[in-house]
């Protein structure tokens, strides 16, 4: 191939425009076929065992942390009501976990999951109502510090960030 262009002038940039050409040949090339690759090899994770092994790994984790609750009342040295908060939470996990395994045997499985999304936008919602709360009728309202306000506003923020985590 010949440094000059059908005109006969020399082609300038020829280094950059075949560097260009590799660059873009490669990355379409294999961007087109990485996928079928992966799926002739069998590489990928179907969705469904991810879900699977997510659960199966949530439910040992909440049984792991409900034997705690158990160790702190034999010590006494928990309040009862902090213990039973503990617990309806791990239990109301645990209970999640347990669903969605048995939502992922079932041909649909999207009882547990459907469940889940109506909760997690419930909770949403009131956080929603808690923030307008917060900044309208507490903070505005004098009755409350800043540093208040940022401290629950936190709290809040978290808590939805843990909702989209989901």
């Amino acid at each position: 191939m010949s440094e000059v262009s059908r005109n006969g002038t020399p082609l300038a940039d020829r280094p950059l425009v075949l560097t260009t050409s590799v660059v873009v040949v490669t990355l379409v090339g294999q961007g087109f076929t990485l996928a079928p690759v992966v799926r002739a090899w069998g590489i990928a994770l179907e969705p469904a065992h991810t879900a699977r092994e997510e659960a199966e790994a949530r439910s040992r984790l909440t049984h792991a942390g409900l034997a705690r609750p158990e160790e702190l009342a034999e010590l006494e040295v928990v309040p009862d009501a902090v213990l039973d908060r503990l617990r309806r939470g791990l239990t109301a996990r645990l209970k999640d976990a347990r669903g969605r395994l048995a939502g992922s045997d079932r041909a649909d499985g999207t009882a547990s999951e459907s469940a889940d999304r109506v909760y997690r936008q419930l909770r949403r919602d009131l956080i929603a109502v808690e923030t307008t709360e917060l900044q309208g009728l507490l903070y505005d309202a004098h009755r409350i510090s800043d540093t208040t306000r940022r401290r629950l506003q936190r709290s809040l923020d978290l808590e939805e960030a843990r909702l989209a985590d989901v």
